[in-house]
């Protein structure tokens, strides 16, 4: 304890010690949960309409990039990705800022379980989720494809369109990380890791070597993080945690529960708290 220092990892040198520790942690507390990362299109007449990558984690379908020309391209690609992930999934998971996506996801079932408030100011970023595996009527005949690998020239016109709508936004969504982490005479111990958007800091991982932990090492390194957004006049900050992990730990540092999610994983609740900092 006596060599111990804290610094900001600005080269994220321990970025996957971080990831791969807080990992192995989770699987000892839940077991092992199927990683899945797959990629849908939907064409028309050799016309890419619909692109969608999806991540498959804590036994939830997340759709992690999309782009669709219009609802029945999206009841399209919401089809392709129901039918893969039918029995191997909880549900499909969607958050959004974009007022026009949440609408139309909401309108093809997603319910609203959360939200958090001007984020980016004057916005929403809304959490739905949608459980029912049936499929949506479709007016056209589409091609529909499903990849483990991305087909560059398809998701070509994913960047390009989402290019498109990032510049017609008034808001940036322009993503920075920041890391810290913990050293004993220049081992790692600990470490935070997380991302600034859209006016907010979510903070992605927190972890403490278990040797190490009741040192107060996690609240230094959440002191570290805090003071950081404060620097940036980032004011809002959110982070999410399993059951299993530390809820009673961010309550104790004012952050407060906005939303939680059954069965994520199995058998577990998810909770997403929420904390402003005084300016």
């Amino acid at each position: 304890m006596a060599n111990l220092t804290f610094i900001e990892d600005k080269e994220f040198k321990y970025n996957d010690e971080i990831i791969n520790k807080l990992k192995a942690y989770n699987q000892s507390q839940a077991g092992y949960r199927e990683k899945d990362k797959q990629n849908f299109y939907v064409c028309l007449d050799e016309e890419v309409l619909g692109v969608c990558h999806t991540k498959m984690a804590s036994d939830w379908c997340h759709i992690k990039n999309i782009y669709y020309q219009d609802i029945d391209t999206l009841k399209t690609l919401l089809n392709d990705i129901k039918n893969y992930y039918l029995n191997k999934v909880e549900g499909i998971q969607f958050n959004s800022v974009i007022p026009e996506r949440i609408e139309d996801f909401q309108s093809l079932g997603f319910i609203e379980k959360g939200k958090l408030k001007d984020m980016p100011s004057g916005l929403e970023n809304v959490f739905m989720l949608n459980t029912d595996f049936s499929n949506y009527e479709t007016e056209d005949d589409y091609s529909v494809e499903n990849t483990k690998e991305k087909i560059s020239d398809y998701d070509q016109i994913l960047k390009t369109e989402n290019k498109k709508l990032r510049k017609s936004l008034n808001f940036s969504a322009e993503v920075i990380d920041t890391q810290f982490v913990a050293l004993d005479d220049g081992v790692f111990v600990g470490g935070i890791y997380g991302n600034y958007q859209y006016d907010y800091l979510f903070i992605n991982i927190l972890f403490v070597d278990e040797d190490y932990r009741g040192q107060h090492i996690a609240s230094k390194l959440m002191d570290l993080i805090e003071a950081d957004a404060l620097k940036r006049q980032v004011y809002n900050l959110y982070l999410t945690t399993f059951e299993f992990q530390a809820l009673d730990f961010y309550k104790k540092r004012g952050y407060k529960e906005v939303m939680t999610i059954y069965d994520y994983p199995i058998g577990y609740k998810e909770h997403t708290v929420y904390k402003k900092i005084k300016q």
